[in-house]
This record gives structure tokens, C-alpha cells and sequence, in this order.
């Protein structure tokens, strides 16, 4: 399990992001700011007062899934088909005939659960089920209407980076940085963590990508549990609206099919919705504030772009303890996991005591 996580609260890579672009077709009638103008201010300058103190350091700790393996009936239709539902009916014929030989255990409304036995997902939400959005209420001069689209916008992230086939099966992100707002720079950052992955430069903080070469994705199911909420930004007119959800994938090596295991992914995202009246903004571009990502039951010390199943990974906990890898909470604001005996190139290794 490794929790990644960026807290500085400001645009990307130290940038000042660039105006969006979008203007008033007259200027708001509201009171002038402190430098007596009453254009509307930059995204970025809320962050501001942060940016010299926290540049951009990065913190985190990886937890290595001591758990047993899973073996469990031929996979189902173990290939994403590479649109936005994950594992959607593309099954060769090969895989028909393995579907047909499988016998989920009958009490299964959904023949998926059979992979989740034993676990505490087991009764959670199936995919895009697992998002239900809070009622949305003004928060420090942000409308409940630009709250309620910021929660909508916070979903299609979260599905996207957690859940859309081409991105599990390590295919393009344009599904996640095409609702991105463009001026923030998060999107020109990911697509460069994608180049040249690095335990500081790793996609996996945003998108949960498999590599196909080496894992299968199994059945058509990922369990999703957590919430979302909203608290006012550091600056009048502005909010924070946060996501924080764990999601279950279940998976294989591709040499060995039938055994199954499960990876846990937990992530929070947050991001800042505005008043436009203050603010530029343009509605379906989020602005992410700030992330934080754990994994767990993955191999230690790996940063190659991909989650990387443990598959029988050798690699020993550098860490005493134990996480609790299907606890949900906002890991912005947890306490971090201790640290000692990691670098900041291989990060720490901490046994789980989940399945």
C-alpha cells in the first residue's frame, strides 16, 4: 500500500497557472478587492501564501499487502474492453468457453462477488455505484449550484482516474485530463509522469493504471466505498470539495489466469470550486487542489507508472506495524504513516492487516 501525497494546496509543478480566459460580459457589482479593482482574481492566488513554504515535496509511505492468495475459478471476462465502464462484453471466444466452464457459488446476485469473498468489500457498491453524491449547500460565498457542479466534476474524476477500462489497462488518460481545467498544469504534469515515471514522478498519485503486459484485470467489478464533502477554501469565495474512496480491483499475472488476487487502491482528490463572480471559471474544467494516493497488497519499491501487483514480490516491510488497508479518511489530514528506514527514492514498506 503506498500513500503518496501532495499537500501543498497549489498549482502544479510551483506554476502560476494562466488566467482561463473566460470573462464577464460585464464586471460583478460586488465590493472592490484590497487593491481596489474589481476584476475577478486568479485562480491561483489563494494558494499563493503557500507555495514558498511547501514547493513541492512530496511525502509518503508504501505498504506491502502481506495477504494470502486468492485462488478462485477461471476468470469471466478477465480483458477491459477499453470503454468507459471497465470490462465491458468484449470477450474472444476463449474467453466465453472459460466464462461457461467458471461456477460462481449460486447465492451471488453478481457472479463477480465470488472474488470478494472474504473480504470487507464484499457488500460495497459495484463500480459507479459506489459515488453518491452529498446534497450540495453554499460554502464561504460558493452557491450550492457551483457546489453541486463541483461534486459532479469531483465523480467524473474519481470514476475516471479509478475506474475507466483504458486507463486500468494502462491505455490513454485523456478520459481523466480532458476534464481537467488546462491552465492548472495538471494534465502537461501527468502526461510527463507517464514519460518518465519516478517514485516522485509517479502517475499512480492521480490514475490507477495496470501494466498489460504483466497483470490481467478479472470480472466485470470494482468495489468502491467513501464520501465526499465540501469546507471553505483559504480565501473568501473559494471552497475545497474532497473525495475520498477506496477502491477493490481484483487481478491475475497473465501467466497464471486463474490466480486471483485482490489490489486495494485508496484515493483522495481534492479540488477547489469558486464563485464565478470572483473567480475565472469555466464550468466542467475541475482545478485538483490537492491528492494523496495509498495502494496496498502491491509489490514494494516499484515505480514504473503502473500499480504493480505483489504476485509472490519477495520484498520485506522496512516498516513495524500494520495499515489497515480498507479504511476509508481523508488523507490530507491523517496523521502520516512513520518513516524511518525509507529514503525518498524507495519510499517505506508496511505490512497490511487486510484481505
Amino acid at each position: 500500500m503506498s500513500q503518496r501525497v501532495n499537500p501543498s494546496g497549489e498549482g502544479p509543478e510551483g506554476e502560476e497557472p494562466k488566467d482561463t480566459g473566460r470573462q464577464p460580459s460585464a464586471y460583478p457589482t460586488h465590493p472592490q478587492d484590497p487593491w481596489g479593482s474589481p476584476r475577478k482574481k486568479r485562480r491561483d492566488r489563494a494558494r499563493a501564501s503557500a507555495k514558498w513554504l511547501v514547493g513541492l515535496l512530496l511525502v509518503g509511505v508504501i505498504a506491502f499487502g502481506l495477504w494470502p492468495r486468492h485462488h478462485s475459478p477461471t476468470p469471466l471476462n478477465a480483458a477491459p474492453a477499453g470503454t468507459a465502464a471497465p470490462w465491458t462484453a468484449a470477450a474472444t471466444k476463449a474467453d466465453a468457453s472459460r466464462s461457461a466452464s467458471a461456477s460462481p457459488t449460486p447465492t451471488f446476485t453478481n457472479k463477480d462477488d465470488q472474488y470478494f469473498t472474504g473480504s470487507p468489500a464484499l457488500n460495497w457498491a459495484d463500480n459507479e455505484a459506489g459515488f453518491v453524491l452529498p446534497k450540495a449547500a453554499a460554502v464561504n460565498g460558493v452557491g450550492s449550484g457551483y457546489i453541486a457542479e463541483g461534486y459532479q466534476e469531483l465523480e467524473k474524476l474519481m470514476e475516471a482516474g479509478g475506474l475507466d477500462a483504458t486507463v486500468l489497462d494502462g491505455g490513454s488518460v485523456s478520459d481523466f485530463t480532458k476534464l481537467l481545467d488546462p491552465s492548472s498544469g495538471t494534465a502537461r504534469k501527468l502526461n510527463s509522469w507517464l514519460a518518465q515515471p519516478s517514485y516522485e514522478h509517479d502517475p499512480v498519485q492521480l490514475v490507477t493504471r495496470f501494466n498489460p503486459a504483466t497483470t490481467r484485470l478479472v470480472g466485470h467489478t470494482v468495489k468502491v466505498n467513501g464520501s465526499m464533502s465540501a469546507a471553505a477554501g483559504s480565501q473568501g469565495h473559494t471552497a475545497l470539495l474532497t473525495a475520498d474512496y477506496v477502491f477493490v480491483y481484483v487481478v491475475s499475472p497473465v501467466s497464471n489466469p486463474s490466480d486471483t488476487e485482490r489490489v486495494i487502491v485508496h484515493r483522495t482528490l481534492q479540488i477547489e470550486a469558486v464563485n464565478p463572480n470572483y473567480y475565472n471559471y469555466v464550468a466542467g474544467e475541475a482545478w485538483v487542489y490537492s491528492y494523496a494516493v495509498s495502494k496496498a497488497n502491491i509489490q514494494c519499491y516499484r515505480y514504473d507508472g503502473y500499480v504493480d501487483p505483489a504476485f509472490g514480490d519477495s520484498a520485506q516491510p522496512n516498516q513495524t506495524g500494520t495499515v489497515d488497508a480498507y479504511a476509508t479518511g481523508n488523507q490530507l489530514t491523517a496523521s502520516p504513516q512513520p518513516s524511518s528506514g525509507s529514503s525518498s527514492t524507495q519510499g517505506a514498506c508496511q505490512a497490511v492487516n487486510g484481505t
